[in-house]
C-alpha cells in the first residue's frame, strides 16, 4: 500500500536578544537528509518542555474514515511513531482506533491534533478540544495540540490559546503550539499567554507555497 505522507516540519523558537528596533523569536529549523544519522526513530526535544517529538510524522489530511484506520495501521507497522490529525480532518476517532488496534503501547506513539475554529467562549472551545482528546484517547491525552491556523483573527487566537492552556494544565495534552504563525502572531500571544513561547510552530512547506 502506498502511504500518503503530508509534510510535518517542527520549528523551534529561540529568543533573540532585545533590540530597540526589533524583539521577536527566530525560528530554528532543523533539516535532515537520509543518512545514517537520520532514521524513522529520530526525535527532537521541544523547547521549554520535557517532550520529544519524532522528526518524521504520518499525516492523515483527506484520509476518509473508511481508509484512515488501515493507512495508520500500515504506517505504524512500517515504523512511524507520530501521527498528525486535526479536528478539520474529521478522522481523530479513526487515528485513536488505529493506535488501539496496533497493539503498540500508547506512550510509544506521538499523537498531534489541531483546533481550527474558536467557540463562542473559552469554555466552549475547551469543550471542543477536550472532546478531541476523548476521541483520540478515551480518558487519556494527546502529545501535542496546535492552533491549526492564525487566520481566525486575534480574538479567536486568544480564545483557542487559553483553551489549550487549560487542557495543558490538566495534563490532557503534553505540549501546546501553533501552526503557520508569523512572528507577529507569536508576539501577540505574549500579551496574555501563561505558557509562552509555544512549544511548536508547525510550518507547512511544499513546492507551491515556498519560493
Amino acid at each position: 500500500m502506498l502511504l500518503r505522507r503530508n509534510p510535518i516540519i517542527v520549528t523551534h523558537l529561540r529568543s533573540i536578544e532585545p533590540s530597540p528596533i526589533f524583539t521577536a523569536f527566530r525560528p530554528i529549523r532543523r533539516s535532515f537528509t537520509m543518512s545514517s544519522q537520520f532514521t524513522i526513530d529520530t526525535t527532537l526535544p521541544l523547547p521549554n518542555s520535557s517532550v520529544k517529538i519524532p522528526a518524521l510524522g504520518f499525516g492523515v489530511y483527506q484520509s476518509p474514515e473508511d481508509t484512515c484506520v488501515k493507512s495508520c495501521l500500515t504506517a505504524l507497522k512500517a515504523g512511524y511513531r507520530h501521527i498528525d490529525t486535526a479536528q478539520y480532518y474529521a478522522n481523530e476517532t479513526q487515528v485513536g482506533e488505529a493506535v488501539k488496534q496496533s497493539g503498540i503501547p500508547r506512550k510509544d506513539v506521538f499523537l498531534t491534533t489541531k483546533v481550527l475554529s474558536a467557540g463562542s467562549s473559552v469554555d466552549d472551545t475547551y469543550k471542543s478540544v477536550a472532546a478531541s482528546v476523548e476521541k483520540i484517547d478515551k480518558s487519556g491525552y494527546v502529545d501535542l495540540f496546535l492552533i491549526h491556523s492564525p487566520n481566525a483573527g486575534s480574538e479567536a487566537r486568544k480564545n483557542m490559546w487559553q483553551a489549550l492552556e487549560r487542557l495543558y494544565k490538566e495534563g490532557k495534552t503534553k505540549a501546546i503550539g501553533v501552526s503557520n504563525f508569523g512572528i507577529g502572531h507569536i508576539e501577540e500571544l505574549k500579551q496574555y499567554a501563561q505558557t509562552w513561547p509555544p512549544h511548536v510552530n508547525q510550518i507547512e512547506a511544499c513546492h507551491t507555497c515556498t519560493p
